[in-house]
């Protein structure tokens, strides 16, 4: 078995003891948020695909899906629900030097059960910690950034850890699962780069689904290779990379506790931009822009900002990955909001305007705190030679600056109205809450979807201005 194998073994092992009340409070924070994203989504085209591709896949007492009353096989339940969580670009980042992701994509892997036996709710937020450290790691170990293969790879390897420890599998078997994870689901960054496709939002979706069935094929008994990672074959020698084991061996506390909210429906490096733009934007004082300047760091400025296409995004796909995009839409809009995304908005000729007057370039200060932070700069300049400036090192969302529970909810809410009632939001803010003394997920999904909304047209998340 290789080194790295032997080590995400032991991850999980580890993972099924039991973890602190911090870890734990924010696992149920971060499945708040993403159940939150999930209702968001609930009724734009590629979650409604997913829950009808996945549905043909019934299984009597089987995996539940979010905002329906059938039971599926675990990896279609866990396709359905994974593509809902990640669609808008709206749910939880986790950042590295090189190479960055979604760990709360793969958090329907921890709810997937195999067998009849509901699992219970502190076992899936304990599942809910094993995958997010799992993703986290091997994340950073692995360095994959923005060219060869996607960073969902990693998710299929956390899903198959999360899976295996909420079904109980043995050590052994949650090593065949491991390897099987890795060894058949290798993901292209295509999927990223020029113009973004539907697939963008089901990629995470799959990596969750193959990773289940990685875990269920190995609890029957299927092995896999004992030197998927770095044997002959493996991915370092398919990849040309190295595997750093210094971040998988040395944990520094619960990898969820270094993940980030996000506070608009968009790409993580564009979220303190936003923010940045938001402000700018209260100083103009209706005054037009003749030029608009950012400033990001180089890894930021390749994926959002690289592309042509990101310039003149024609898919929602591609403007939620598109620094210029949002900015301006903050700008001539005052917020960035899941309508303003939508394809019909994307012509917008105040945009379309300030697009063509906008710049992305690297800036030093912003360059140098990246990692640690994701900073961002956006200067408003104006025909009479006068600007105005705004820089956001840590946005509102990110781990050293979060949104409060109270905040959260409401973030939560906003999303929920337009497809649940407020009494049915209610009830699932308690179920999350309360997960760790429920015998089961039932809560969460004892919802389905309404005509009735809550929701008032224009109604913005919290702190957004």
């Amino acid at each position: 078995m290789d080194q790295v194998l032997r080590t995400l073994t032991g991850i999980v092992e580890e993972g099924r003891r039991p973890q602190p009340g911090a870890a734990l409070h924010a696992a149920k924070r971060m499945l708040l948020d993403s159940i939150g994203c999930a209702l968001g989504s609930y009724r734009e085209q590629v979650p409604a695909i997913a829950r009808s591709v996945s549905a043909r896949r019934a299984k009597p007492a089987g995996a539940r899906v979010f905002g329906g009353a059938h039971r599926l096989h675990p990896d279609a339940a866990a396709f359905a629900n994974s593509v809902m969580i990640r669609f808008l670009d709206y749910n939880d980042t986790y950042g590295a030097a090189v190479g960055v992701g979604h760990p709360s994509d793969y958090i329907p892997a921890a709810m997937a059960q195999f067998g009849a036996d509901e699992i219970p709710g502190d076992l899936i937020l304990r599942s809910i910690l094993v995958g997010y450290e799992v993703f986290c790691r091997l994340t950073d170990a692995t360095r994959l950034g923005v060219e060869q293969i996607d960073h969902v790879l990693p998710g299929a390897v956390a899903s198959a850890a999360a899976a295996s420890v909420a079904n109980g599998l043995t050590a052994e078997h949650t090593r065949h699962a491991l390897s099987l994870a890795v060894t058949a689901n290798l993901s292209l960054q295509a999927t990223r780069l020029g113009e973004l496709s539907m697939w963008k939002g089901c990629a995470a979706g799959n990596a969750c689904r193959n990773g289940v069935f990685a875990a269920e094929l190995a609890a029957a008994g299927i092995t896999a290779p004992d030197s998927p990672f770095t044997g002959r074959g493996g991915l370092s020698q398919v990849t040309g990379r190295e595997i750093d084991m210094e971040p998988l061996v040395a944990a520094e506390g619960p990898a969820i506790l270094r993940c980030h909210v996000k506070r608009f429906p968009s790409g993580y490096f564009s979220q303190g931009a936003i923010e940045a733009a938001l402000a700018a934007r209260s100083q103009c004082s209706g005054r037009v822009p003749a030029a608009v300047d950012v400033g990001t760091f180089e890894f930021g400025k390749r994926v959002m900002a690289g592309d042509t296409q990101k310039w003149h995004p024609a898919t929602r796909e591609t403007a939620d990955h598109s620094i210029p995009y949002v900015v301006a839409c903050a700008l001539a809009r005052g917020a960035v909001r899941r309508d303003d995304l939508a394809e019909s908005q994307l012509a917008d000729p105040h945009i379309r305007r300030l697009l063509d007057n906008l710049t992305v370039d690297v800036d030093p200060e912003c360059a140098a705190a990246w990692p640690e932070a994701c900073m961002n700069r956006v200067t408003v300049r104006f025909d009479d030679g006068s600007q105005v400036s705004d820089s956001v090192r840590y946005y509102r969302g990110h781990a050293k600056n979060p949104l409060s529970d109270s905040e959260l909810e409401a973030k939560f809410r906003d999303q929920a109205a337009s497809v649940i009632l407020a009494e049915d939001a209610d009830a699932l803010v308690k179920a999350v809450w309360a997960l760790d003394e429920a015998g089961s997920a039932a809560g969460l999904f004892a919802w389905t979807a309404s005509s009735e909304g809550t929701a008032r047209p224009g109604k913005e998340m919290p702190g957004a201005d």
